[in-house]
């Protein structure tokens, strides 16, 4: 991995269950506070959009927008098109009486298909070559952005006085994020001033750093967190869906995996700011795999973590995992780590379990939505959904390595401070208006419980399996989860009654479970 830089500007290419979920008590994103939006002239999206909405019924119809244009029906846009298509569509559609308001909404879900590329105002696919990106960004106009992160900013007007010019409008270069690094809940920022535009320094010619004071200093009351629903089909984004609804992530059956390349061999890509690697810098999250891996590990969580030349596939790695982070393409730079296997296809064969997170240090490991081919064998985040996952993390043109999301407050934020997958989401980006995306359910929360499972077969959890199982089991064979979730919640039926490791419990586990039942081996 090459740096190139005007300092260091470098590529890339036990929280318990109950209260997990009470969102009364800390202020947890709610459905009325979710607008929908999606694009009914492709049949697909319509479809999607009733999919979502049946997991939520509680989303108010006047939060879905139907932005109803063939011209969005495309993987990537102009930022002209941005603005007349979806930006000013959008704010006409808060402004209107009898729906939503402004700072009524705090987190935009877009429905698949939708546009996620937003192409640069007078060099469009710059993005996609990395010498081209670091000319554009180190001459202070870097318009090319991903349509969610742009679309967070929804009622700053950035692209004003863009004329091709160094550090001409906010929409050059990267904003900084004032919601990365914080554990706080959105809810806990006023959104009273979301519509005031506010005041943004320029920092060097590269970055635009928070101005202002009162209601002209960007807060993350002013941001909407955007989120996608989103897949290389329609079928596997309805699994995404169904993955993040009702989450229980078990603590006890579960890993995180963070894989670098051999850091004694060449630098560390995941510790990268844009002026400096230390606190000074606003976007420096850290050494980023230590400390994620440290801070849950002390929560009580099972982490895996290696930073040797070996680069870790799913046959070294066979549990389940609940986090996955890796170097992935950029593993081997520069000769410090082996070379990934497949061809943009290395997660083939892990074992995600519902909940799972995904965040790699590839430049473009979210470019391959809307029929987009991936770049550089990098593996995608629509093939992370394809193989069992739920959230994403990712980036839609070359972003820098000072820019990728930080796992040490995606996780954290997620898996041990209560916070929704938008709220972890943004939490981790280290700036706005720049290349990242968030992919998953905005609303979802997983319920965290401790639930080794044994002995297996136990469903009632009384330590042993006795006729007093065979209940449940048949209930969570015919019922499904929640009536037992609701008898059992510190108890995980799918630990419990899976017997053929399909992470189901179905009629063809009872063959296994009557064996248990009679102490048979």
């Amino acid at each position: 991995m090459d740096r190139i830089s005007k300092k260091a500007v470098s590529f890339v290419g036990a929280v318990v269950f109950l209260i997990a979920w009470a969102v009364e008590l800390r202020g947890d994103i709610l459905p009325s506070q979710v607008l929908v939006v999606y694009n009914s002239v492709t049949a697909s999206g319509t479809e999607m959009k009733d999919y979502y909405l049946a997991a939520h019924p509680d989303i108010p119809a006047a939060n879905v927008l139907d932005l109803q244009t063939s011209q969005l029906n495309i993987y990537e846009i102009t930022y002209a098109n941005f603005v007349t298509l979806v930006r000013t569509p959008i704010r006409n559609y808060l402004l209107q009486p009898g729906g939503p308001e402004p700072d009524t909404i705090v987190a935009i879900c877009l429905i698949r298909p939708f546009p996620h590329r937003l192409l640069d105002t007078d060099m469009p696919d710059s993005g996609d070559g990395p010498s081209l990106a670091a000319n554009e960004i180190l001459a202070g106009d870097a318009t090319n952005c991903s349509l969610d992160a742009e679309l967070s900013l929804l009622w700053q007007n950035l692209d004003i006085g863009e004329a091709g010019g160094m550090m001409d409008s906010k929409s050059d270069n990267v904003i900084d994020n004032p919601y990365h690094k914080l554990t706080a809940g959105i809810q806990t920022f006023s959104r009273a001033n979301i519509q005031v535009q506010k005041t943004f320094i320029n920092q060097s010619n590269i970055c635009w750093l928070l101005g202002g004071s009162g209601a002209t200093r960007l807060t993350p009351g002013d941001m909407y967190l955007v989120s996608r629903i989103d897949g290389n089909s329609v079928a596997e984004a309805k699994l995404c869906v169904d993955r993040a609804a009702g989450l229980y992530i078990n603590k006890a059956l579960v890993k995180v995996l963070f894989d670098e390349h051999d850091t004694s061999l060449g630098g560390q890509f995941d510790a990268d700011g844009l002026f400096s690697n230390g606190p000074a810098d606003p976007f420096w999250g850290g050494n980023d795999y230590e400390l994620a891996r440290d801070a849950l590990i002390a929560a009580g969580w099972n982490v895996r973590y290696d930073a040797t030349f070996d680069f870790i596939d799913s046959t070294e790695e066979t549990g389940q995992l609940i986090g996955y982070a890796s170097y992935g393409e950029n593993h081997q730079a520069s000769g410090n780590g082996e070379d990934p296997p497949g061809s943009s296809a290395y997660l083939s064969g892990f074992n995600f379990a519902p909940g799972a997170m995904f965040n790699t240090l590839e430049s473009y490991n979210a470019r391959a939505l809307g029929g987009l081919l991936p770049f550089f064998d990098q593996e995608q985040v629509g093939n992370f959904v394809a193989a069992g996952g739920t959230f994403a993390v990712g980036n839609v043109w070359e972003p820098f390595s000072f820019t990728v999301p930080d796992n040490a407050f995606l996780m954290l934020n997620l898996l041990v401070n209560g916070l929704t997958w938008a709220e972890a989401a943004y939490t981790s980006f280290p700036a706005l208006s720049w290349q990242q995306l968030a992919l998953g359910d905005p609303l979802a929360k997983p319920a965290i419980i401790f639930d080794p499972g044994l002995p297996k077969g136990d469903m009632d959890g009384n330590g042993i399996v006795d006729g007093r199982d065979i209940k449940w089991f048949i209930s969570v064979v015919m019922n499904g989860l929640l009536p037992y979730r609701t008898a059992f919640p510190a108890l995980d039926p799918v630990a419990r009654g899976d017997f053929t490791g399909d992470l189901k419990v179905t009629p063809d586990d009872a063959a296994a479970f009557t064996s248990a039942l009679l102490g048979l081996p």
